[in-house]
Protein backbone atom coordinates (compact mmCIF):
# COMPACT_ATOMS: atom_id res chain seq x y z
CA UNK A 1 0.00 0.00 0.00
CA UNK A 2 1.32 3.22 -0.48
CA UNK A 3 0.05 5.56 2.84
CA UNK A 4 -2.59 8.66 2.10
CA UNK A 5 -1.41 12.47 3.17
CA UNK A 6 1.98 12.44 4.44
CA UNK A 7 2.11 8.88 5.88
CA UNK A 8 1.81 6.97 8.73
CA UNK A 9 2.43 9.53 11.99
CA UNK A 10 3.25 7.51 15.37
CA UNK A 11 3.34 9.33 18.66
CA UNK A 12 5.20 8.13 21.00
CA UNK A 13 3.07 8.88 24.62
CA UNK A 14 6.21 7.31 26.46
CA UNK A 15 9.38 5.13 25.79
CA UNK A 16 8.65 3.72 29.33
CA UNK A 17 7.72 -0.30 29.53
CA UNK A 18 5.76 -2.52 32.11
CA UNK A 19 7.54 -5.94 30.39
CA UNK A 20 10.74 -7.46 28.89
CA UNK A 21 9.07 -9.04 25.67
CA UNK A 22 12.11 -11.46 24.16
CA UNK A 23 12.06 -9.17 20.82
CA UNK A 24 12.62 -6.05 22.08
CA UNK A 25 15.84 -5.53 23.04
CA UNK A 26 15.49 -1.82 24.42
CA UNK A 27 13.45 -3.28 27.20
CA UNK A 28 14.45 -6.82 27.52
CA UNK A 29 18.22 -5.70 27.51
CA UNK A 30 17.28 -2.92 30.52
CA UNK A 31 18.48 -0.19 28.37
CA UNK A 32 19.08 2.96 30.57
CA UNK A 33 17.85 4.92 28.08
CA UNK A 34 15.90 3.45 24.55
CA UNK A 35 16.84 6.75 22.26
CA UNK A 36 19.93 8.07 24.21
CA UNK A 37 17.83 10.78 26.43
CA UNK A 38 16.03 10.35 29.30
CA UNK A 39 12.91 8.48 29.42
CA UNK A 40 9.80 10.65 29.43
CA UNK A 41 5.91 11.33 28.87
CA UNK A 42 4.79 13.57 26.39
CA UNK A 43 3.17 16.53 27.34
CA UNK A 44 -0.25 17.26 26.33
CA UNK A 45 0.31 20.32 26.20
CA UNK A 46 2.68 20.33 23.65
CA UNK A 47 0.70 17.74 21.93
CA UNK A 48 -2.04 20.06 21.79
CA UNK A 49 -0.14 23.00 20.09
CA UNK A 50 1.23 20.25 17.10
CA UNK A 51 -2.24 19.47 16.53
CA UNK A 52 -3.31 22.80 15.92
CA UNK A 53 -0.25 23.33 13.86
CA UNK A 54 -1.88 20.48 11.82
CA UNK A 55 -4.92 21.79 11.36
CA UNK A 56 -3.58 25.35 10.72
CA UNK A 57 -1.18 23.68 7.78
CA UNK A 58 -4.20 21.46 6.28
CA UNK A 59 -1.84 18.68 7.04
CA UNK A 60 -3.74 14.80 6.69
CA UNK A 61 -2.13 11.66 7.48
CA UNK A 62 -3.12 7.86 6.50
CA UNK A 63 -3.56 7.15 10.37
CA UNK A 64 -1.96 8.15 13.70
CA UNK A 65 0.06 5.81 15.71
CA UNK A 66 -0.16 6.27 19.27
CA UNK A 67 2.94 4.25 20.50
CA UNK A 68 6.62 3.67 19.35
CA UNK A 69 8.93 2.35 21.37
CA UNK A 70 6.86 2.21 25.12
CA UNK A 71 3.44 1.26 26.35
CA UNK A 72 1.57 3.75 25.85
CA UNK A 73 -0.89 3.15 28.86
CA UNK A 74 1.76 3.87 30.86
CA UNK A 75 0.94 7.67 30.08
CA UNK A 76 -1.67 8.82 32.51
CA UNK A 77 -3.40 11.05 30.48
CA UNK A 78 -3.52 8.50 27.35
CA UNK A 79 -7.24 9.06 26.75
CA UNK A 80 -6.46 12.81 26.69
CA UNK A 81 -3.98 12.71 23.75
CA UNK A 82 -6.32 10.34 21.53
CA UNK A 83 -9.34 12.43 22.64
CA UNK A 84 -8.34 15.28 21.69
CA UNK A 85 -6.84 14.19 17.62
CA UNK A 86 -9.92 12.53 17.54
CA UNK A 87 -11.60 15.83 17.98
CA UNK A 88 -9.18 18.42 16.36
CA UNK A 89 -8.19 15.86 13.23
CA UNK A 90 -11.72 14.55 12.20
CA UNK A 91 -11.69 14.85 8.38
CA UNK A 92 -7.81 14.94 8.71
CA UNK A 93 -6.46 11.31 9.56
CA UNK A 94 -7.99 7.77 8.24
CA UNK A 95 -8.35 6.75 11.68
CA UNK A 96 -6.12 6.64 14.97
CA UNK A 97 -4.59 3.14 16.90
CA UNK A 98 -3.38 2.48 19.65
CA UNK A 99 -0.91 -0.23 19.96
CA UNK A 100 -0.57 -1.57 23.79
CA UNK A 101 0.16 -4.64 26.02
CA UNK A 102 -2.98 -4.20 27.73
CA UNK A 103 -1.84 -4.78 31.36
CA UNK A 104 -2.56 -1.25 32.61
CA UNK A 105 -5.74 -0.73 30.18
CA UNK A 106 -8.09 -1.37 33.00
CA UNK A 107 -11.85 -1.21 32.83
CA UNK A 108 -12.43 2.56 34.08
CA UNK A 109 -9.55 3.83 31.87
CA UNK A 110 -11.16 1.78 28.82
CA UNK A 111 -15.04 3.30 29.90
CA UNK A 112 -12.79 7.22 29.77
CA UNK A 113 -10.84 6.49 26.50
CA UNK A 114 -14.38 5.76 25.02
CA UNK A 115 -16.24 8.37 26.75
CA UNK A 116 -13.76 11.04 25.67
CA UNK A 117 -14.17 10.09 22.40
CA UNK A 118 -16.23 12.11 19.92
CA UNK A 119 -19.32 10.39 17.82
CA UNK A 120 -18.40 11.64 14.65
CA UNK A 121 -14.28 11.86 15.06
CA UNK A 122 -12.26 9.12 13.06
CA UNK A 123 -12.37 5.45 14.13
CA UNK A 124 -10.05 4.00 16.86
CA UNK A 125 -8.39 0.75 16.84
CA UNK A 126 -6.74 -0.87 19.07
CA UNK A 127 -4.28 -3.04 19.19
CA UNK A 128 -3.22 -5.84 21.90
CA UNK A 129 0.00 -7.26 22.11
CA UNK A 130 -0.44 -10.77 23.01
CA UNK A 131 2.42 -12.78 21.46
CA UNK A 132 0.43 -16.22 23.48
CA UNK A 133 -1.91 -18.32 24.19
CA UNK A 134 -0.98 -20.36 27.52
CA UNK A 135 -0.01 -17.59 30.50
CA UNK A 136 3.34 -19.49 30.91
CA UNK A 137 4.46 -18.76 27.12
CA UNK A 138 3.25 -15.20 27.96
CA UNK A 139 5.23 -15.31 30.88
CA UNK A 140 8.07 -16.41 29.06
CA UNK A 141 8.26 -14.25 25.72
CA UNK A 142 6.96 -11.17 27.48
CA UNK A 143 8.43 -11.44 31.07
CA UNK A 144 5.84 -11.09 33.48
CA UNK A 145 2.22 -13.25 34.24
CA UNK A 146 -0.12 -10.67 33.06
CA UNK A 147 -2.24 -13.31 29.92
CA UNK A 148 -5.40 -13.68 32.09
CA UNK A 149 -5.61 -10.12 33.36
CA UNK A 150 -5.10 -8.19 29.08
CA UNK A 151 -7.70 -10.66 28.21
CA UNK A 152 -10.54 -9.45 30.52
CA UNK A 153 -9.56 -6.39 29.49
CA UNK A 154 -10.12 -6.95 25.81
CA UNK A 155 -13.41 -8.78 26.56
CA UNK A 156 -14.19 -5.73 28.84
CA UNK A 157 -13.40 -3.27 25.64
CA UNK A 158 -15.70 -5.89 23.63
CA UNK A 159 -18.37 -5.00 25.59
CA UNK A 160 -18.28 -1.60 26.35
CA UNK A 161 -17.96 0.01 22.78
CA UNK A 162 -21.16 -1.33 22.01
CA UNK A 163 -22.40 1.30 24.10
CA UNK A 164 -21.08 3.94 22.32
CA UNK A 165 -21.84 5.82 19.14
CA UNK A 166 -17.90 6.16 18.11
CA UNK A 167 -16.31 3.11 15.97
CA UNK A 168 -13.69 1.18 18.13
CA UNK A 169 -12.12 -1.66 16.27
CA UNK A 170 -10.23 -4.16 17.79
CA UNK A 171 -7.15 -6.10 16.94
CA UNK A 172 -5.39 -8.85 18.95
CA UNK A 173 -1.66 -9.84 17.73
CA UNK A 174 0.42 -12.69 17.87
CA UNK A 175 4.05 -11.97 16.96
CA UNK A 176 5.52 -15.65 15.63
CA UNK A 177 8.86 -15.81 17.72
CA UNK A 178 10.76 -18.77 19.22
CA UNK A 179 9.16 -20.06 22.00
CA UNK A 180 5.37 -19.47 20.83
CA UNK A 181 4.96 -21.03 17.74
CA UNK A 182 3.18 -24.17 18.72
CA UNK A 183 0.52 -22.10 20.13
CA UNK A 184 -0.66 -20.22 16.89
CA UNK A 185 -3.62 -22.37 16.14
CA UNK A 186 -4.76 -22.29 19.76
CA UNK A 187 -4.48 -18.59 19.50
CA UNK A 188 -6.51 -17.95 16.16
CA UNK A 189 -9.40 -20.55 17.75
CA UNK A 190 -9.69 -18.95 21.06
CA UNK A 191 -9.72 -15.11 19.45
CA UNK A 192 -12.43 -16.18 16.78
CA UNK A 193 -14.69 -17.41 19.18
CA UNK A 194 -14.17 -14.58 21.46
CA UNK A 195 -14.97 -12.25 18.65
CA UNK A 196 -17.96 -14.47 17.74
CA UNK A 197 -19.35 -14.18 21.33
CA UNK A 198 -18.37 -10.32 21.65
CA UNK A 199 -17.99 -8.68 18.24
CA UNK A 200 -20.23 -7.26 15.50
CA UNK A 201 -19.20 -7.29 11.33
CA UNK A 202 -21.98 -4.87 11.05
CA UNK A 203 -20.37 -2.03 13.38
CA UNK A 204 -16.75 -3.15 13.63
CA UNK A 205 -13.79 -4.30 11.80
CA UNK A 206 -12.25 -6.67 14.06
CA UNK A 207 -8.58 -8.92 13.42
CA UNK A 208 -6.47 -11.42 14.94
CA UNK A 209 -3.20 -10.46 13.44
CA UNK A 210 -0.43 -13.03 13.06
CA UNK A 211 2.83 -11.31 12.36
CA UNK A 212 6.21 -11.51 10.99
CA UNK A 213 9.64 -11.25 14.11
CA UNK A 214 11.81 -8.27 12.98
CA UNK A 215 14.84 -8.96 13.03
CA UNK A 216 16.98 -5.72 13.31
CA UNK A 217 15.13 -5.01 10.17
CA UNK A 218 16.22 -7.40 8.02
CA UNK A 219 19.46 -8.31 9.96
CA UNK A 220 20.89 -11.73 9.81
CA UNK A 221 18.52 -14.10 11.57
CA UNK A 222 15.73 -12.71 9.39
CA UNK A 223 15.73 -15.48 7.07
CA UNK A 224 15.34 -18.49 9.98
CA UNK A 225 12.35 -15.96 11.61
CA UNK A 226 10.95 -16.16 8.52
CA UNK A 227 11.23 -19.61 8.03
CA UNK A 228 9.90 -20.27 11.61
CA UNK A 229 6.71 -17.74 10.54
CA UNK A 230 5.75 -19.49 7.64
CA UNK A 231 5.98 -22.86 9.39
CA UNK A 232 3.17 -21.97 12.14
CA UNK A 233 0.97 -20.34 9.64
CA UNK A 234 0.74 -22.72 7.14
CA UNK A 235 -2.60 -23.60 6.18
CA UNK A 236 -3.66 -20.41 6.94
CA UNK A 237 -4.60 -17.36 4.78
CA UNK A 238 -6.07 -13.83 5.26
CA UNK A 239 -9.97 -13.63 5.10
CA UNK A 240 -12.85 -14.17 7.60
CA UNK A 241 -12.75 -15.47 10.80
CA UNK A 242 -16.11 -17.00 11.65
CA UNK A 243 -19.07 -14.30 11.85
CA UNK A 244 -17.48 -11.59 14.01
CA UNK A 245 -13.81 -11.18 12.67
CA UNK A 246 -10.95 -11.42 10.21
CA UNK A 247 -7.47 -13.08 10.22
CA UNK A 248 -4.73 -11.61 8.91
CA UNK A 249 -1.55 -12.73 8.17
CA UNK A 250 1.36 -10.53 7.48
CA UNK A 251 2.82 -11.21 4.53
CA UNK A 252 5.17 -8.57 3.69
CA UNK A 253 9.04 -9.03 4.90
CA UNK A 254 12.21 -6.40 5.11
CA UNK A 255 14.57 -6.26 2.84
CA UNK A 256 16.98 -9.38 3.47
CA UNK A 257 20.25 -9.43 4.53
CA UNK A 258 20.39 -13.39 4.78
CA UNK A 259 18.16 -15.31 2.53
CA UNK A 260 20.17 -14.42 -0.64
CA UNK A 261 18.59 -11.11 -1.89
CA UNK A 262 20.05 -9.86 -4.75
CA UNK A 263 18.08 -7.08 -6.09
CA UNK A 264 19.77 -3.47 -5.79
CA UNK A 265 17.88 -1.83 -2.85
CA UNK A 266 15.12 0.79 -3.74
CA UNK A 267 14.74 4.42 -1.76
CA UNK A 268 13.04 2.95 1.49
CA UNK A 269 9.37 4.30 1.26
CA UNK A 270 9.95 5.24 5.43
CA UNK A 271 11.47 8.30 5.01
CA UNK A 272 8.43 9.53 3.38
CA UNK A 273 5.84 7.90 5.08
CA UNK A 274 6.74 7.43 8.55
CA UNK A 275 7.64 10.20 10.47
CA UNK A 276 7.57 9.72 14.63
CA UNK A 277 7.07 12.14 17.46
CA UNK A 278 9.54 11.27 20.37
CA UNK A 279 7.89 11.83 23.62
CA UNK A 280 9.98 15.07 24.09
CA UNK A 281 8.19 16.58 21.05
CA UNK A 282 11.22 15.79 18.43
CA UNK A 283 10.52 15.12 15.11
CA UNK A 284 12.44 11.95 13.55
CA UNK A 285 11.91 10.61 9.72
CA UNK A 286 11.37 7.26 10.52
CA UNK A 287 10.16 4.52 13.14
CA UNK A 288 13.50 2.62 12.67
CA UNK A 289 15.79 5.17 14.10
CA UNK A 290 15.91 3.81 17.36
CA UNK A 291 18.82 6.18 18.32
CA UNK A 292 17.37 9.00 16.91
CA UNK A 293 20.34 9.51 14.22
CA UNK A 294 17.96 11.16 11.77
CA UNK A 295 16.19 13.59 14.02
CA UNK A 296 14.95 16.31 11.90
CA UNK A 297 14.60 19.13 15.13
CA UNK A 298 11.90 19.78 17.83
CA UNK A 299 8.11 21.21 17.15
CA UNK A 300 8.48 23.08 20.86
CA UNK A 301 10.66 25.03 18.04
CA UNK A 302 9.63 24.82 14.63
CA UNK A 303 6.73 23.42 12.73
CA UNK A 304 6.03 19.83 11.37
CA UNK A 305 6.16 20.87 7.62
CA UNK A 306 9.14 23.03 7.99
CA UNK A 307 11.08 20.00 9.44
CA UNK A 308 9.47 17.75 7.12
CA UNK A 309 10.27 19.14 4.22
CA UNK A 310 13.00 20.75 5.32
CA UNK A 311 17.20 20.15 4.31
CA UNK A 312 18.35 17.13 6.49
CA UNK A 313 14.45 15.24 5.55
CA UNK A 314 15.17 15.98 1.82
CA UNK A 315 19.31 15.57 1.54
CA UNK A 316 18.41 12.06 3.23
CA UNK A 317 15.66 11.14 0.22
CA UNK A 318 17.86 12.43 -2.48
CA UNK A 319 20.48 10.46 -1.05
CA UNK A 320 17.98 6.94 -0.82
CA UNK A 321 17.19 7.96 -4.34
CA UNK A 322 20.60 7.86 -5.60
CA UNK A 323 21.42 4.74 -4.18
CA UNK A 324 23.18 5.60 -1.14
CA UNK A 325 22.55 4.62 2.39
CA UNK A 326 24.50 5.46 4.87
CA UNK A 327 24.50 5.68 9.02
CA UNK A 328 21.16 4.37 10.22
CA UNK A 329 19.90 2.97 7.05
CA UNK A 330 22.98 1.40 6.51
CA UNK A 331 21.91 -1.96 7.95
CA UNK A 332 18.34 -1.80 8.37
CA UNK A 333 16.51 -3.68 6.28
CA UNK A 334 13.74 -1.04 5.02
CA UNK A 335 10.09 -0.13 5.92
CA UNK A 336 9.07 -2.46 3.06
CA UNK A 337 5.51 -3.00 4.00
CA UNK A 338 5.33 0.41 1.82
CA UNK A 339 5.61 1.25 -1.55
CA UNK A 340 6.49 4.45 -2.96
CA UNK A 341 4.21 6.66 -4.61
CA UNK A 342 4.86 7.46 -8.22
CA UNK A 343 5.38 11.05 -7.37
CA UNK A 344 7.39 11.34 -4.33
CA UNK A 345 10.74 10.50 -5.99
CA UNK A 346 10.15 13.41 -8.14
CA UNK A 347 8.22 15.57 -5.64
CA UNK A 348 11.85 15.38 -3.18
CA UNK A 349 14.29 16.38 -6.05
CA UNK A 350 11.89 19.29 -7.16
CA UNK A 351 12.18 20.34 -3.32
CA UNK A 352 15.77 19.51 -3.51
CA UNK A 353 16.37 21.64 -6.14
CA UNK A 354 14.24 24.55 -4.44
CA UNK A 355 16.48 24.32 -1.59
CA UNK A 356 19.98 24.22 -3.43
CA UNK A 357 21.01 20.37 -2.70
CA UNK A 358 22.81 17.92 -3.98
CA UNK A 359 20.80 15.20 -5.83
CA UNK A 360 22.68 12.59 -4.15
Amino acid sequence: MTPTGLGVLQVEPTDHCNLTCRMCAPHHEGWPTVHGIPKGFLDPALWARIVEGFVADDLRFDHIIFQWLGDPSLHPRLGELVGLAARRLAGRVGYLRIDTNGILLTPPRIDALLDGLPEEGPPLLVVFTLDAHRPETYQQVKGQDALLRVRRHVRHLLRARRRRRATVNVAVQFVVQPGNTAEVADFVAYWRDAFACQGDPTRFADEVQLKRLSVGGGSAGQAEADAGYEAATAGLQTGPLGRGARLLLWEQRPWQADDGHTGARTACPGLWYTPVIRHDGVLLLCCADLHSEMALGSLHEQGFLSLWQGRAATQRRLEHLAGRFTGACAACGGINWYSLGEGAGPAAEARGRELGLSPG
